[in-house]
């Protein structure tokens, strides 16, 4: 199989936000609050896009549509400030590796999601490759369901949050790819991005969080994990993981970002001193065993 642009793109995506979700995890040891976290993310990736179109030359173009802006719009808010923040509020409750795991369920919703509302059309191998993703993800989340029925609500909670963040972000992606043929990349990420931010805005206001938000803004020690994270896990991942739908098949690229199921698990172990047991490592191999299966078919 010869990998193109947009394969390539969803191999490095989910490293970029593999780093990035260790360096946020990091992070929230500071005790900043999810909300205050993903609006200081997306503000600086916000500042660098601009930086970035105005290098390129590029800008909105002029000839779309009010239904095409209100699509962007919607991708943004669901994408970015919804999804992230439970992202980040998962995050604090249940851990990176555990997240990991609850993450392992993104290609297939991918897929499904591809097949629903793309007519992207599963093929026999990706039936097979979807048992040893299902089978992987049954395995390694294990901890995770004895946990919920033993009573943990900690850890329900926070894999509600986890699988909640990854609907939205599904959706939102599935929103815009028919979009991404024709429009610009980095502009298409700047546009959901304001729309993120303005709803964010709308939520910390509604909230009185903004006490919060600025401790975030404050220069401090938790720059020192936040800024990177918020560079690498923003500005690099969006640029990379928008890429790899915007130039490969949306299937094809959900599967190939689920590799971040194995770089979480292996940062989370190696940096944060997770404990990840090997029942966790065989289910997400396999899980990634059936994503490559489905690739390669």
């Amino acid at each position: 199989m010869t990998l193109g642009l947009g394969e390539v793109c969803a191999l490095l995506a989910p490293l970029s936000w593999a780093v990035a979700v260790i360096l946020f995890r990091r992070s929230d040891q500071a005790g900043l609050s999810p909300a205050a976290m993903n609006l200081f993310k997306n503000t600086l990736a916000i500042a660098l896009l601009s930086l970035t179109l105005l290098a390129m030359g590029h800008g909105p173009p002029p000839g779309r549509s009010l239904g095409d802006w209100g699509i962007l719009a919607v991708s943004g808010l669901l994408g970015l400030a919804i999804a992230d923040t439970l992202l980040f509020a998962g995050l604090r409750r249940i851990g990176a590796a555990r997240l990991a795991l609850v993450d392992t369920v993104y290609a297939p919703m991918m897929v499904l999601l591809s097949w629903v509302f793309l007519a992207e059309r599963p093929s026999v191998g990706f039936l097979l490759g979807a048992v040893g993703v299902l089978g992987g993800v049954s395995l390694a989340s294990l901890d995770l369901r004895r946990a919920v029925a033993s009573g943990d609500r900690g850890v329900a909670l926070g894999a509600l949050m986890a699988f909640g963040a990854i609907t939205g972000t599904g959706i939102s992606v599935i929103l815009v790819k028919p979009l991404l043929a024709e429009a610009d990349l980095v502009e298409v990420i700047w546009v959901r991005l304001i729309a993120g931010v303005l709803g964010q805005l709308v939520w910390v206001t509604a909230r009185r969080e903004w006490g919060e938000v600025a401790r975030a803004f404050r220069p401090g020690p938790a720059w020192r994990t936040l800024v990177p994270a918020a560079f690498i896990g923003t500005y690099v991942s969006l640029l990379l993981w928008l890429g790899g739908f915007k130039w490969a098949d949306a299937s094809v690229a959900a599967v190939l970002n689920q590799l971040a199921t194995i770089y979480t698990l292996t940062l989370a172990w190696a940096v944060l001193g997770e404990q990840v047991v090997p029942r966790q490592v065989a289910g997400a191999l396999l899980a990634v065993a059936g994503a490559v299966v489905i690739v390669l078919t």
